[in-house]
């Protein structure tokens, strides 16, 4: 979120927080990437029409790194407290009564639509998850209407030109796990006032047509397995393409997305083979890993032998210190918040929320208890560490991820059949365009 935007968030958790939760991102994934961040503009009326694969984490990766606050959409089952309404309103967040949820008053979702247009007529930003639902299946599922009749409705009241919906795809790599890697893909806006004329003449159809717009622009930019027998077959096909140029973990996020447009192009071009052609890549893809699992090896180890250099033990060893700080000052935090998880929250849409949740909002305090202890010692350097004590976490979780690859890394490389496995792999001929 840009300084000069922070006047148009109503919400003052949702600026007070930004920070910190934007650092709990980088500890918890491995790498986000962002095509097109500066594609939403600020201070003009916006619709984000995002999918939704997780119950929490997509609002962060929108709100914390795109330019305007946001206001987003919320299921409105966990408003029914005054406590947790007041709460979540603060974080620009706003409910919507689903049939599914029990709801059946219709004019208890009139009020949101009202909130939503109001928004829109001051320039804000409301971001709409479209789908209806959240789901961590690689595919995007029906656009919802609510969507289209919100924007119909802004553009009836006020008439503004630059009323605009654009498409935003949050996809991850698991979505349920810590150490994930996202990819987070800004559209192209469709305005409103393109489709006035055809609301006018009839209404329904022009709302079928927007909705069936928004999808066509919203599927380039998102995991879409059509064959969802075949789910796990495009997985591996997936993993298999990821290897073979494994990133850096530094920096951890980018503005710069062709990874995920190199997948977008495998799994189109896996959805138009034939049946036998995809039967035939799933029998290849399992007797490939499954060879790897009974050699107790990875896919990513095999392909990554210079990650059993000496020089990378080396480099792990020199910073071995700092990396087992910030390990054990944050080994507290992450241990309650990873059994916290495991043992409350049952679907896996809602793992890494809780998790990022319970850790971030915990961390706030955590992280001033550090301070103020620090500040109570009166020694520089314990001042210095408890500032510093964020960059020291996250290192540590880095470091962890480089010696894990490394281990990994020097066991394949002396593996007896690490010719056998590779040339069982070459010979996975992965589908394209």
């Amino acid at each position: 979120m840009k300084r000069k935007y922070i006047r148009y968030s109503k919400g003052w958790l949702y600026v007070l927080f930004h920070s910190g939760m934007e650092l709990m991102l980088h500890v918890f994934f491995k790498k986000i990437m962002y095509h097109n961040r500066g594609g939403v503009p600020g201070a003009k009326p916006v619709i984000l029409a995002a999918n939704h694969p997780t119950a929490f984490v997509d609002p962060l990766m929108l709100c914390l790194f795109l330019d305007p606050p946001l206001y987003n959409m919320t299921r409105g089952d966990i408003f029914k407290k005054t406590f947790f309404r007041k709460l979540l309103e603060q974080f620009n967040m706003f409910p919507v009564f689903r049939v599914r949820d029990g709801y059946s008053q219709r004019g208890r979702n009139d009020e949101v639509f009202e909130f939503c247009i109001e928004r829109l007529k001051t320039n804000h930003t409301v971001t709409i998850y479209v789908e209806g639902e959240h789901h961590l299946s690689k595919e995007l599922k029906p656009i919802q209407k609510g969507i289209a009749r919100i924007a119909f409705g802004a553009y009836e009241r006020y008439q503004q030109d630059d009323l605009q919906i654009i498409p935003a795809a949050c996809n991850y790599w698991k979505g349920d796990s810590p150490r994930d890697t996202a990819y987070i893909n800004i559209g192209t806006p469709i305005y409103v006032r393109d489709y006035w004329a055809d609301y006018q003449e009839n209404p329904g159809q022009a709302v079928l047509k927007l909705c069936a717009d928004i999808e066509k622009a919203l599927l380039p930019y998102t995991y879409h397995i059509e064959d969802q027998l075949f789910v796990t077959t495009a997985e591996r096909l997936l993993t298999l393409l990821r290897n073979r140029k494994p990133f850096s973990l530094w920096p951890s996020v980018t503005y710069k997305n062709t990874r995920f447009f190199e997948e977008k192009a495998l799994l189109d071009a896996f959805n138009q083979l034939e049946t036998t052609q995809k039967e035939s890549l799933e029998q290849q893809s399992r007797e490939y890993f499954e060879a790897l699992d009974k050699a107790g090896l990875q896919d990513e180890a095999l392909m990554r032998p210079a990650a059993a250099a000496f020089s990378q033990k080396a480099a792990l060893l020199l910073t071995a210190l700092p990396a087992l700080f910030g390990y054990l000052t944050v080994w507290p935090l992450y241990k309650f918040a990873q059994r916290f998880t495991a043992n409350k929250i049952k679907k896996p849409e809602f793992k890494t929320s809780v998790y990022i949740g319970v850790a971030g909002l915990l961390g706030h305090l955590y992280l001033l208890i550090f301070l103020l202890a620090a500040f109570f010692v009166g020694n520089p350097y314990a001042i210095a560490a408890a500032i510093l004590l964020p960059l020291f976490w996250w290192f540590a979780f880095i470091w962890r991820d480089w010696w894990r690859i490394s281990r990994a890394a020097s066991k394949a490389l002396h593996h007896p059949q690490r010719a056998e496995l590779l040339a069982q792999r070459t010979s996975i001929h992965l589908p394209s365009l």
